[in-house]
C-alpha cells in the first residue's frame, strides 16, 4: 500500500491505495488498521517537521494561579512558526466579572505556576471581547511554548493578576497512537 496526500487539502491527512489500484478499502481489519496507522504516522511526521503549528485551547478562572471564581471563559488560537520564531495570537472572552485591563502571553512556566510577560496583546470590549497580537520570541521561549510552558492571561480590575488563563498546551500526539491500540489488539485476537 502506498500512502499519498489526500485531495482534501488537509496537510495531515492521507489515504491508502490498494494493490488493485482502487482508492477505497475493501473490508478487512488489517487494511483498516494499516490505513489508520499510516494516517497517524503522517500526522505525527507532519507535526514533528518544521512548519506552522496551531494550538487551540480554552481559558477559564480555574487555570489561574491561584484559581479565581470567575464565570468567564475564552478561546484562543496560537499559531507559531518555529523556523522564524514568529507567534500570532487571536482569541475571545466572555462573561468576565469586570472589564479587561490587559491581556498578555506569559512564560516560561508549566501549568500551576506563574511567569513574566513575553508580550502584550491588544484587546477590545469590556467583559466580552477579543484579543490579538503577534511578535517574534527567542529560541528558548519557542522551546518553552512548544513544551506547554506559556499561557495567555486576561487581566481585569477585579483580578489584577488575571481573571482567566489558558495554558498553550501541545496536542498529545501520543494519544493518537494509543487510539490505535484497540484495533491492533482486536486484530491479534482474530
Amino acid at each position: 500500500m502506498s500512502v499519498v496526500p489526500s485531495s482534501t487539502g488537509h496537510p495531515n491527512s492521507a489515504r491508502g491505495r490498494l494493490p488493485d489500484g482502487k482508492d477505497h478499502l475493501e473490508g478487512g481489519l488489517m487494511r483498516g488498521t494499516t490505513l489508520f496507522a499510516a494516517a497517524v504516522a503522517t500526522f505525527v511526521a507532519g507535526a514533528a517537521s518544521a512548519g506552522i503549528i496551531v494550538f487551540n485551547f480554552g481559558l477559564d478562572g480555574l487555570q489561574e494561579v491561584p484559581p479565581t471564581p470567575s464565570p468567564g471563559t475564552g478561546m484562543a488560537t496560537v499559531t507559531v512558526d518555529p523556523d522564524t520564531l514568529f507567534v500570532d495570537i487571536t482569541g475571545s472572552y466572555a462573561g468576565l466579572l469586570a472589564p479587561v485591563t490587559a491581556a498578555h502571553l506569559h512564560g516560561l512556566a508549566p501549568p500551576g505556576a506563574n511567569a513574566g510577560v513575553i508580550f502584550g496583546l491588544m484587546h477590545t470590549g469590556g467583559t466580552t471581547g477579543t484579543f490579538m497580537g503577534s511578535g517574534f520570541i527567542s529560541a528558548a521561549q519557542m522551546t518553552g511554548l512548544l513544551n506547554g510552558h506559556t499561557y495567555i492571561n486576561v487581566h481585569t480590575s477585579s483580578f489584577p493578576g488575571g481573571e482567566i488563563r489558558g495554558q498553550v498546551v501541545p496536542a498529545p500526539a501520543g494519544l493518537l497512537l494509543l487510539a490505535a491500540a484497540p484495533l491492533v489488539a482486536r486484530r491479534r485476537r482474530a
